[in-house]
């Protein structure tokens, strides 16, 4: 063996090392930041609790010498402490999706999908009793993520449904073909499905295409439409870690369609 062999091999051993170290301090700090936010998470709510409670006694026992004013300014410190554990929760739900530790077995979509619309029967009774949901796919998955992914989604339509018009959601899926896994860059001896959420609701500016599924990223006013702009990262989140792809599409007339590109195994 020469001598260039021999230093090669050494080399080739002095990078290998160098990624397993890598890999496992990258796994560390992820684990620490999980724990980190977690335990942040349930610190916070402590307060939160407290300063509910305050404002509650404190409503009650005034009740009968507040002013206009100053039952607007409790019930702005209601919706803000509201708002924020909404964010706290949201936080600690996004830190805690991972593939670590999670079971993929076979899952019935139409099920899933029978148990959200269950879920959400008052509030699709009151904004869109006309959601349509067509026969979906099996697959080899985590239900409760996709659960939480999907829910997401038609919080979304409900969120941001345009007030002049009946919402309408529809829900339909179909087999990716191979054209669509080359230009998706997915391999072709694989079986795909996509599942397409679309609705009439007052959709978004093309140009903010990108934007819509990073964190804390708001396309519309926080005073008309709540929330913390954490909901669809937490679903892209979830699409990722089911090694799929999720992107959105729409303009200001037509609405918003969000399609999911989901294997069929978790291989």
């Amino acid at each position: 063996m020469s001598s260039e062999t021999i230093i090669y091999e050494k080399r080739i051993l002095e990078l290998e090392k160098k990624l397993q170290q890598s890999i496992y301090d990258l796994n560390r700090s992820k684990k620490e930041n999980e724990e980190f936010i977690h335990i942040a998470s349930h610190d916070l709510q402590a307060p939160l609790r407290k300063l509910s409670t305050f404002v509650e006694r404190l409503t009650h026992k005034s009740r009968e010498v507040l002013t206009e004013d100053m039952k607007l300014y409790l019930e702005k410190i209601e919706s803000t402490v509201a708002a924020m554990r909404s964010l706290i929760d949201d936080l600690s739900v996004l830190s805690g999706i991972s593939t670590a530790n999670v079971e993929f077995v076979k899952c019935d979509v139409n099920e899933i999908m029978q148990q959200l619309v269950r879920d959400f029967e008052s509030a699709l009774k009151t904004h869109c009793p006309g959601i349509s949901i067509s026969k979906l796919p099996v697959l080899e998955a985590n239900a409760v993520q996709l659960k939480n992914a999907f829910k997401n989604i038609i919080d979304n339509s409900i969120k941001f449904q345009d007030k002049t018009k009946a919402l309408q959601i529809v829900i339909r899926s179909e087999i990716v073909t191979i054209d669509e896994k080359i230009a998706f860059n997915l391999p072709v001896d694989k079986i795909y499905f996509k599942i397409e959420f679309s609705d009439n609701g007052i959709g978004f500016n093309p140009e903010n295409i990108d934007k819509i599924l990073q964190p804390f990223q708001r396309l519309h006013g926080k005073s008309d439409y709540p929330g913390n702009g954490l909901g669809l990262t937490i679903c892209k989140k979830i699409i990722e870690n089911h090694r799929g792809i999720i992107y959105a599409m729409g303009n200001e007339i037509s609405g918003t369609r969000f399609i999911l590109i989901l294997p069929e195994t978790h291989d």
